[in-house]
């Protein structure tokens, strides 16, 4: 067989896959249930070699047309990724590239990062309030679901704070903020990684005092503690140092479409961790954009929350690139995706050596899926 790009689309289809989380995620500081469903647009290229690649795509009926007859190695580049005009099929075409080379995705990127890669549960959620019935169950839920993490195999959680932005009054808010992440570091004990994320839902005032009423916590990272400028970033940064924290900064999930602004903020050196969404920004734009983390000191660690899938393609990124924090994951079943090249052991990803991203379908789900909710062309 030969070992090239050198093929030819023949076909390409589309389907809605179902995943479940094992409980019901609740707010963050500005929106309100999460739910329990997620439901992931996963497309499939076929070539003239009879390889195919699939992976996550937001691509429609039509942007697939244009791609039919297309040879693959016009739109893919082993050292650059995924030409800009295709950047809509980004993931099916990196996993393509690993099936046709025969080399997983993080060879591909380089194999420079750990063998095993560190992850985290980002389901830690304001769960205890209800506005609808005033219901109001305290720490308990969140520390019933750190214990579930902590079973699934998970040793590092992000846990949402701000609840006086707008679930609480500012002040109780805050005192329940405080009193969750004592709880669960009371829970898990000293060697358990915390983070927390106010998803912009503190003032910089309210941020310093997070972290100096929580110094015994030992948070890893703050996330998103305020809508980002220079000025107060740097002056949290200040207080950390002031106060004897190690405390990283991190920031960029909400950068969609302002991903020049954060990157001000990375060479500014307000922020520590850089968390442009892995779906969105695309692997190929984040594989191009790592060499400017050379000389600020900052790591990666993409958002993630929503996509199951994601939760694979990050830890091939991390292991690919280095230079990388920790993966998010999204924990939930998804019929017909099969994933088990890829265990978690004591808070640590190890990843199959398979080609591509080392995931497969099954066939008779997905072709149920097509029917239901999807296309083919």
């Amino acid at each position: 067989m030969s070992l090239t790009l050198d093929t030819v689309i023949t076909r390409i289809e589309a389907a809605e896959i179902t995943g479940k989380r094992p409980r019901v995620i609740g707010r963050n500081s500005h929106k309100g249930t999460h739910g329990r469903f997620v439901y992931e647009p996963a497309v499939r290229i076929h070539t003239d070699a009879g390889i195919a690649g699939w992976g996550w795509s937001k691509a429609t009926k039509r942007d697939a047309e244009a791609f039919i007859g297309a040879n693959v190695a016009d739109l893919f580049d082993l050292d650059t990724g995924t030409i800009q005009s295709a950047l809509i099929f980004d993931i099916p075409l990196w996993d393509l590239a690993g099936q046709l080379i025969a080399k997983p995705v993080y060879k591909l990127l380089g194999d420079q990062g750990p063998d095993l890669v560190p992850v985290y549960d980002g389901s830690i959620y304001i769960d205890e309030i209800d506005l609808a019935t005033g219901r109001d169950e305290g720490v308990g839920p969140m520390l019933n679901a750190v214990r579930m993490g902590m079973a699934t195999g998970f040793r590092a959680f992000k846990v949402k704070v701000g609840r006086g932005f707008k679930w609480m009054k500012e002040h109780a808010g805050m005192r329940r903020d405080i009193e969750v992440l004592s709880a669960i570091r009371d829970l898990v004990g000293p060697n358990i990684t915390l983070m927390i994320d106010a998803n912009n839902g503190y003032t910089p005032k309210q941020a310093k005092q997070i972290l100096s009423e929580t110094r015994d916590c030992d948070i890893y990272w703050i996330e998103e503690p305020f809508h980002e400028n220079i000025d107060d970033l740097l002056a949290l940064k200040r207080h950390i140092e002031k106060q004897g924290l190690s405390t990283l900064i991190a920031d960029g999930e909400g950068s969609e479409d302002n991903h020049l602004e954060f990157k001000e903020l990375v060479k500014a050196g307000c922020l520590d961790i850089v968390q442009f969404d892995f779906r969105q920004y695309s692997l190929t734009k984040w594989k191009q954009y790592m060499p400017n983390f050379q000389d600020t000191g900052a790591l990666a660690a993409p958002h993630n929350f929503g996509s199951h899938l994601s939760g694979f393609y990050i830890p091939q990124f991390a292991r690919g690139i280095g230079n990388f924090a920790t993966s998010e994951t999204d924990i939930m079943a998804m019929d017909g995706v099969i994933a088990s090249g890829y265990q978690m052991v004591d808070g640590f990803m190890e990843l199959p050596a398979g080609p591509g991203f080392g995931l497969d379908l099954d066939e008779e789900l997905f072709q149920q899926a097509m029917r239901n909710t999807g296309w083919s062309v």
